[in-house]
């Protein structure tokens, strides 16, 4: 069933987004700000979008405020994208047919995304078991202690393991929602997206929680989160697969498990995705040429920087700096 946003039929994923009693208002905010705004200029291919209660029909909200959904969890068996937008507690279990209700949706094929807190929700359901995943920096020690199953990432704004997705706390929940969009829609409209939020349109989910990082253990290998770090700033330089983990002293295999873990995507994309960042943020803040760009960012030409810019947002290094740069 198409869903109307006023102007056109909407065909796009159902996004389903869940509130319950004691919902964190920040988190479902967000999910509403990206998935369930209108957006005529996108035309009819975007979201579909719905509220669906987790109990009873109306709960209440931080702050004293109720929310009534026209939805129940019966709304989850049609849906695409499932959204936990925090919960109330690391404590708190759901309720036995919430975590049916998502457990189902999953078998069915939707993607599962927790926001901060929401992790707890995806815990229980069985789904995160042997997969990555992260939270806030304030639970993450209960967490791994409840969870032992689970490979979590201490460092990252957010997780993609397939079709199960956390973020890191709060404002990270709007790095991951923007990178849904991103694989959904490219870059290109994601980057709208973000505009209109005015957040920056790329954090890629490796970047630690920064607020946390004097307070949050590293990854058990400060090795390889050194080694992180060191090609942030020098993507100039070409490593391949092979030489980093020569530099690591690590097996190739270990090299690719380790790095699969702490960062949630493998080395390849993890390169492409610092390159185009870095390269968008040139174009945005200075004249240097697109050559120039490739060179400082390490594509081994102007034509690698170019693809991969069609390959994400459907444009040009040029379309985008004349969009996207400073006045």
């Amino acid at each position: 069933m198409a869903i109307s946003d006023g102007t056109h039929q909407l065909t796009g994923p159902r996004v389903v987004v869940l509130v319950y009693d004691r919902l964190c208002l920040f988190e479902f905010g967000i999910a509403v700000e990206v998935f369930g705004l209108p957006r005529p200029e996108f035309g009819s291919d975007w979201y579909r979008f719905q509220v669906c209660a987790a109990e009873g029909d109306e709960v209440r909200a931080t702050g004293g405020v109720r929310v009534r959904a026209e939805a129940g969890l019966e709304s989850l068996e049609h849906a695409d994208i499932v959204i936990v937008p925090g919960w109330r507690g690391p404590r708190q279990r759901p309720p036995n047919q919430l975590v049916t209700a998502i457990a189902d949706a999953h078998a069915r094929g939707a993607r599962i995304v927790g926001l901060c807190g929401g992790v707890f929700v995806l815990a229980a359901t069985g789904l995160l078991s042997s997969k990555c995943a992260t939270t806030h920096w304030q639970f993450l020690d209960e967490f791994v202690m409840h969870n032992p199953d689970i490979c979590v990432n201490r460092e990252t704004l957010y997780c993609d393991d397939g079709r199960i997705l956390t973020s890191a706390g709060s404002a990270a929940a709007i790095d991951l929602c923007l990178h849904i969009v991103r694989c959904d829609y490219g870059a290109e409209k994601a980057d709208v997206v973000a505009r209109r939020l005015v957040v920056a349109p790329l954090r890629g989910g490796d970047q630690p929680q920064r607020d946390a990082e004097s307070l949050v253990p590293a990854c058990k290998d400060q090795r390889l989160s050194d080694f992180l770090r060191h090609m942030k700033e020098n993507l100039a330089t070409q490593y391949t697969s092979q030489e980093a983990a020569q530099e690591l002293s690590m097996s190739l295999r270990s090299f690719h498990r380790k790095f699969q873990l702490h960062t949630g995507v493998s080395y390849g994309k993890w390169i492409s995705e610092q390159r185009l960042e870095r390269a968008m943020h040139l174009l945005r803040e200075t004249d240097l040429a697109v050559e120039q760009i490739a060179d400082a960012c390490g594509f081994a030409s102007s034509g690698s920087l170019r693809r991969l810019f069609r390959e994400h947002s459907k444009g040009s290094p040029k379309a985008y700096r004349t969009m996207h740069s400073r006045e």
